[in-house]
């Protein structure tokens, strides 16, 4: 009983956050505003958080915990499953898991808007990119293969390729995930291969 009241402070405090970071930026919100939108005591505030900045970044951990349970999915397999748009066993960015992470995304859009300042603050950007690229990496090794970018230094290389797919759901975060799931996860990977002379019409 005990940890369902826990589980619904925590709920109250987290929605707390989120409508009023909805309304102004982190830098002017304080405990006893996030307190008196729970309709909390600070104490009890004090007792789940050490303070407003413990709060946002556990959050953020929270919400970067999911997207990696999602992401990472079966460590063993990372190819696609049969059925999804361009299986194959060496597609290490498999297109069902971006597509599960997406679908987290728009339906938690309200927390990840906040956390995100709507798209503008790269903290879950940064670790949204290292997943992925932990996920590259885990999958190529798994596959017995070297990644490969043809001929630039594997630092550029791999921000070229990470930064394309990330930068994608960014922008879909600021216009607010206007579009369905499945429509960016389709762009993400029709385009996740393609030079910029490829995009460029003769």
């Amino acid at each position: 009983m005990a940890q369902v009241r826990q589980t619904k402070t925590e709920q109250r405090i987290r929605e707390a956050l989120v409508s009023l970071l909805a309304e102004r930026g982190f830098d002017s919100i304080t405990v006893s505003d996030l307190t008196r939108r729970a309709g909390i005591h600070r104490g009890t505030f004090y007792a789940h958080y050490v303070d407003k900045y413990d709060l946002l970044e556990r959050q953020i951990n929270a919400v970067y915990r999911n997207l990696a349970d999602i992401l990472e999915g079966d460590a063993e397999k990372p190819g696609n499953s049969a059925g999804e748009m361009g299986a194959g066993s060496r597609d290490f960015i498999p297109y069902g898991r971006v597509l599960g992470a997406l679908s987290y995304i728009r339906e938690n859009y309200p927390l990840i808007a906040a956390l995100t300042a709507n798209g503008t603050d790269q903290r879950l950007y940064e670790r949204a990119k290292q997943l992925l690229g932990g996920l590259v990496e885990r999958g190529a090794a798994l596959a017995g293969t070297k990644l490969d970018f043809g001929g630039v230094p594997e630092t550029y290389g791999r921000e070229m390729m990470l930064a394309g797919v990330t930068s994608v759901i960014w922008l879909w975060i600021k216009n607010g995930c206007p579009e369905e799931p499945r429509v960016i996860a389709n762009i993400i990977w029709k385009n996740k291969s393609r030079s910029l002379e490829e995009c460029v019409l003769s």
